[in-house]
């Protein structure tokens, strides 16, 4: 690291002004210095990837002080340092304050990211990943709706304010403030103070325009004192989860290409045509696999043993028992911290490592920490066991063998191949299902562990194989 630091820049004679900027970057690519600071103006067509034909082939970690306000400008920032040819891909680390209206800047740049993804390799995931900084998205839009109406009070608000109690009294006080905020900024217009039986109370509207504009909230919370600008992002930022987890529940979450993953995925059955094309002799093929989710409690042991023996664990790191009872019983995982100080990765016996991680706050809200091996190995080959034969609701679950939430052991069935001319077909048999989550139309990808073979398709659920089957042979008639 001392040639990285005591290395001073052009300190050579035989370089000139024009070519210094030059001469400092082949410096860091041939590994002689280890840090390179580049400005929006000095790096333009400059290449600092981990170029499998440089010298300096370490994972580049690349922090961007400051996002620019343009998307594009951001993107080009971006590819300095990933490019083709390279040995590995580069950590993004984008630093900003913790104020509501600074995420802005990240939002606009997640948008575009996204959509770049979208366009080039038909993966809005695809490039650097900000997608939990895109607020201007259909359900960002829902919730600022929701946000707006609460403090116009022509609603109730979905969840308490920030640092309000369910006191009445305190929301209405937040109310006023974030009227009075609101008013400062533009967003509420035609602002009066009321007479009579409400005196004193304040009075306007939000234009139809702005009752759903992400972009301008977020640029004119910019404008506000810190204290009120991070209330009303939190609020906006917890009824926004609040969209989020009820379009889930309902099946309604649209998070585009969805990754199957499982300790082990095999083809249950050989690939079944079930559609060919009459005009190009394309096939429309079934796919039915069966992925076991779990993991086991050695597997388990394993994790945490790694972690404490490479000295890389925290703590809190270790198995947790629910404090709760559901179903009878009490549920086991372990908790191993991320990347991230205070927030830690949840492994359970079913389903393996969850898809979002837990704050330490919420992790001891739920669960309590566990030291007797004994009691966890055995609560977890329990879980383990039970899993594999039925979800977490139980033996009476409503949606009976058709529910998999919970279940370690599945069956997907993916329709790959010929798609877009039989989607009208899958989608109008799809919509004839008893249960919500089974209506929408999902495609998802995952990789056989027999051929590493990538399957990218619809997911039909059980319930629907038969119907979607029965559409697919009438549209093959009809065409014969």
């Amino acid at each position: 690291m001392e040639k990285a630091l005591f290395i001073r820049r052009g300190t050579r004679k035989e370089v000139s002004m024009e070519m210094i900027n030059m001469h400092e970057k082949q410096q860091f690519m041939d590994d002689k210095k280890l840090i390179a600071i580049i400005s929006e103006a000095g790096s333009a067509g400059v290449s600092l990837h981990a170029d499998r034909r440089a010298k300096n082939q370490r994972r580049r970690v690349h922090v961007t002080l400051e996002l620019p306000w343009s998307a594009d400008r951001a993107i080009q920032q971006f590819g300095r340092t990933h490019r083709s040819n390279q040995t590995s891909a580069p950590q993004y680390r984008l630093l900003f304050t913790n104020l509501g209206g600074e995420k802005r800047f990240a939002s606009i740049v997640a948008k575009r990211l996204e959509s770049l993804g979208a366009l080039t390799q038909g993966d809005r995931r695809a490039g650097p990943s900000l997608s939990a900084f895109n607020y201007d998205s259909t359900y960002g839009k829902r919730a600022l709706t929701m946000v707006y109406r609460g403090i116009m009070e022509q609603d109730s608000f979905p969840v308490v304010p920030p640092r309000c109690s369910d006191n009445q009294a305190s929301i209405e006080e937040f109310i006023t403030e974030a009227k009075v905020a609101l008013v400062s900024v533009g967003i509420i217009r035609d602002a009066t103070v009321c007479n009579g039986k409400v005196a004193g109370k304040l009075s306007g509207r939000i234009v139809d325009a702005d009752m759903h504009d992400v972009a301008r909230f977020l640029n004119r919370l910019l404008g506000l004192a810190p204290d009120i600008q991070n209330r009303l992002f939190d609020l906006f930022i917890s009824i926004l989860d609040v969209v989020l987890h009820n379009a889930r529940r309902e099946g309604q979450l649209d998070s585009g290409i969805v990754d199957i993953k499982g300790k082990n995925i095999e083809l249950k059955e050989p690939p079944k045509t079930v559609h060919v094309d009459s005009l190009s002799g394309a096939s429309t093929i079934l796919f039915t696999f069966t992925i076991d989710r779990g993991v086991t409690w050695e597997s388990a042991k394993a994790m945490l043993d790694g972690r404490e023996n490479d000295g890389a664990g925290s703590s809190n790191d270790g198995f947790y028992e629910s404090k709760r009872e559901w179903m009878g019983r009490r549920h086991f995982t372990l908790a191993l911290e991320g990347s991230t100080e205070g927030i830690y990765k949840i492994i359970r016996p079913a389903i393996g490592e969850a898809l979002r991680e837990m704050p330490l706050s919420e992790l001891k809200g739920k669960y309590r920490k566990v030291s007797s091996i004994d009691k966890v190995s055995k609560g977890w080959q329990d879980e383990y066991d039970v899993s594999s034969k039925q979800c977490m609701h139980g033996s009476k679950c409503k949606v009976g063998s058709y529910c998999t939430v919970g279940r370690r052991l599945q069956e997907f069935n993916i329709l790959g191949g010929l798609i877009l001319p039989v989607w009208g077909t899958i989608e109008k048999a799809l919509a004839k299902q008893v249960y919500q989550n089974h209506k929408r139309i999902r495609v998802v990808r995952l990789v056989t562990t027999n051929d590493n073979q990538r399957i990218v398709g619809l997911f039909i659920p059980n319930a629907a194989v038969e119907s979607v089957l029965t559409g697919l042979q009438w549209v093959q008639d009809i065409n014969d």
